[in-house]
């Protein structure tokens, strides 16, 4: 036990130690960590998600090993997030108070409003499975088509938020809607991206098939649309199974022995969710650094694009202005009498109001120039935005051609919206120059990607 806690505690000492030495590049480029306060020393997190009848509650009624513990129905029967804690004391607890006995670092949930915080459910039970892992329930998904149909709550950011602090995210799919739930799908698209190395995907409820054919239909159904949802080049393997217990569906000749080995793994996976603890942190980690590494390289490139269109639009100003107003004293000076010839008090005054009409009409052409020049900057600018697509193609051309980091697209997905908002709001303010900081960073990157 001592070795385990030493080992955490070495694993929280380096995190923090990469963290705050990248900070103030962090600072410096407005990027915030994205690092859940999750710590190796806490227990392990396994969510449950999938819409509704797809056997989340009774795959868990399963590995308490009492089908009690969650109620189950082919109709919707629960919308909270359940949290199954181990204790001596059996209880059930809902509401402000049960957040109060979950640990510290799902105290965020608090910040998604009363809606949720009254839907968030505790469930102590004396099960040997809770002593190493915290099972999360989730609300069922639905197909909600229309955008006015609201939970009252952001349902995906708090998908989102779980999938950060968890240790193994569980997708349940059935045969009778294998992939085509409006909220599973966007879930997938959504809040799950960046978190695909902890997304186990199961297609459960096998048992139910009368035959291979049949079965091979829905298969087939699910692995195409899960082919549109996912932004992967290549689909995860995705588990069959089915609980046991319950009679074959009558006529059933297909055989379910490959189907018992199936959910057999994904049981020991979520028995051993405890070793992937320390793995998950540090992919959080390489995730974390890997994007502000990205975030600063991007911001680096268009902000170097941005200063040199604006230094040359400002040189453009500036030699226009002094043509404009060269050209403006040399037709007042030939305009009447010339300087030299100016004799009298009324000549001088006359020749002086010459030349403040020059330099009002140089005022206002600057003007005029000036804000010809801004909104010249603008359209640049949100043409910049518009191909920050194409501008990643460029910068990243040698790690995508060389496909050794197919990741780099989903850590893009989570980046670009920020650097668009930051570019829009305050791109002035962005350093041209990182200096040796982003090669520091890129050096921990690596050593955390190959550790």
């Amino acid at each position: 036990m001592s070795t385990t806690t030493s080992s955490a505690s070495s694993i929280d000492e380096n995190i923090q130690r990469l963290y705050a030495s990248h900070r103030a590049l962090a600072d410096r480029f407005c990027y915030t960590f994205r690092r859940a306060t999750v710590s190796p020393k806490s227990a392990p997190y396994v969510l449950f998600l999938g819409n509704h009848s797809a056997g989340k509650s009774s795959f868990i009624n399963y590995l308490l090993g009492d089908t009690s513990v969650q109620d189950v129905g082919i109709a919707p029967t629960d919308d909270a997030f359940t949290f199954l804690l181990y204790g001596e004391e059996e209880r059930d607890v809902v509401g402000p108070a049960a957040l109060e006995m979950l640990p510290a670092e799902l105290a965020r949930l608090n910040d998604f409003g009363p809606e949720l915080v009254q839907r968030v459910r505790v469930k102590v039970r004396k099960r040997d499975v809770l002593r190493n892992v915290v099972l999360v329930d989730s609300p069922g998904m639905i197909d909600a088509s229309e955008k006015s149909i609201s939970r009252g709550y952001d349902f995906f950011g708090v998908i989102k938020f779980l999938a950060e602090i968890t240790d193994l995210v569980l997708m349940m799919f059935d045969p009778d809607k294998p992939g085509t739930t409006g909220e599973a799908v966007e879930a997938m698209t959504g809040p799950l991206t960046g978190f695909f190395f902890k997304l186990r995907l199961i297609f459960n409820k096998c048992d139910r098939f009368t035959s291979m054919y049949d079965y091979a239909r829905a298969y087939g159904a699910l692995c195409w649309n899960l082919a549109h949802a996912l932004p992967i080049k290549d689909l995860p393997k995705i588990y069959n199974c089915f609980l046991p217990g319950r009679a074959p569906a009558a006529g059933a000749t297909i055989n379910l022995h490959d189907f018992d080995a199936l959910r057999e793994e994904i049981v020991n996976e979520i028995k051993s969710a405890n070793a992937r603890r320390a793995d998950n942190i540090q992919m959080a980690v390489n995730k974390d650094l890997t994007c502000l590494e990205m975030h600063v390289r991007m911001a680096v490139r268009v902000r170097r694009a941005l200063a040199r269109y604006q230094w040359a639009a400002w040189a453009l100003l500036a030699g226009s202005m002094l043509l404009f107003t060269a050209a403006g004293f040399l037709v007042a000076d030939n305009w009447g009498k010339s300087f030299q010839e100016v004799a009298g008090w009324g000549d001088g005054f006359i020749y002086g109001l010459k030349m403040l009409g020059v330099l009002a009409l140089s005022s206002l052409a600057g003007f005029v120039f000036f804000a010809i020049k801004r909104s010249c900057i603008n359209r640049f600018l949100e043409q910049q935005v518009v191909d920050l697509d194409k501008t990643f193609e460029v910068e990243y051309n040698r790690e995508l051609s060389l496909g050794t980091r197919d990741d780099l697209r989903q850590f893009w997905a989570l980046t670009k919206p920020v650097l668009a908002g930051l570019f829009r709001a305050r791109w002035r303010k962005l350093p041209i120059f990182p200096w040796g900081a982003l090669r520091r960073l890129q050096r921990d990157v690596a050593q955390v990607t190959h550790a």
